[in-house]
């Protein structure tokens, strides 16, 4: 299975690995929100350092509804990592634009440690430090999400 996850004190990481079906996508997130160990509303990080670069557009998009379709169990941030530099960055960019559509505050991080500082201490450090290196979509002057 190329699709794993990890529940640690106060969050779930998602980490996609090489190429997966969106069949394995969905049960690996409802086996997490099941698990006796979960606490909802949980924050959540989803690492597709690992993940194929051979998904299409369409591809990420059904991965983004798979991944909402838990957000009721999870907290409203969702930091989602990378691979710096490459086209697994660009695609986690278009998932994090799909996952943000719904309400869901995300960003792209090819930095583990900044991810985490993002999602936890984001109200008590400075926050220009702690910035995506990429804002969210949501933060652009009249950005509209696609119908």
């Amino acid at each position: 299975m190329s699709v794993h996850y990890k529940i640690q004190n106060n969050f779930v990481e998602f980490r996609l690995s090489g190429a997966f079906t969106m069949d394995e996508l969905q049960k690996v997130c409802y086996r997490a929100i099941l698990n006796p160990a979960f606490r909802s509303p949980m924050r959540a990080i989803i690492d597709t350092s690992r993940a194929s670069t051979g998904s299409t557009s369409s591809e990420i998009k059904k991965q983004a509804t798979i991944l909402r379709s838990i957000k009721s169990h999870l907290d409203s941030k969702w930091a989602i990592l990378a691979r710096p530099g490459s086209l697994n960055f660009g695609m986690a960019r278009m998932l994090a634009a799909h996952i943000g559509r719904d309400g869901i505050e995300t960003c792209v991080f090819a930095d583990r440690p900044q991810a985490y500082r993002w999602l936890f201490d984001a109200d008590t450090v400075d926050k220009a430090a702690n910035r995506c290196a990429f804002p969210p979509l949501s933060e652009f002057r009249g950005w509209q999400p696609y119908p």
